[in-house]
């Protein structure tokens, strides 16, 4: 026996089952109802069309444009990031260095009191020479050395993980 119509309303027996709702209807109802399911493809074809003109219109260079400010961006902040980490480190190397030369300086001044003392008093010994010209060569080879190779900078390669930026697939 046939089911009744799935709208209430209805008193009619269903003659079809409709696949995509899974609803009995009388064949009224079911003209109804695949009326109204293509009604609704016409506004879907129009708005295709819009997005069709809309993309035929875009102006891919201007949209790139967009995106490649904030490269831009990214990479003048980078800059000035890397510009603040290298000032900092020059200005440690700067005070590193004039440090060196100040200990330098206290060696050569201790030294220099050590000799008018030993000159004043006119008590030099043999090894009093000895090692002052042990001293004087172990400071001269010093200054040498700091004046051809000043400090030790080590610096490493900047790795830029390729994660920083993501551009979307």
């Amino acid at each position: 026996m046939p089911l009744p119509c799935a709208i209430e309303i209805c008193k009619r027996k269903s003659r079809a089952l409709c696949h995509c709702c899974n609803k009995n209807l009388c064949p009224d109802h079911l003209k109804e109802h695949d009326d109204l399911i293509n009604s609704q493809i016409h506004p879907l074809v129009d708005d295709i069309n819009t997005i069709d003109n809309q993309l035929s219109v875009l102006n891919v260079d201007e949209v790139i444009s967009k995106c490649r400010q904030k490269l831009d961006k990214w990479r003048h902040d980078c800059y000035t990031i890397i510009d603040r980490f290298y000032e900092e480190k020059y200005q440690e190397l700067q005070q590193r260095c004039l440090e060196k030369v100040g200990e330098k300086r206290k060696k050569i001044h201790k030294l220099k009191l050590k000799t008018n003392e030993l000159v004043r008093e006119q008590e030099v010994t043999h090894d009093d020479i000895t090692s002052l010209k042990v001293t004087i060569n172990d400071i001269k080879r010093d200054v040498n050395q700091y004046e051809e190779n000043g400090i030790v900078v080590d610096v490493h390669p900047l790795i830029i993980n390729q994660d920083l930026i993501y551009v979307e697939q």
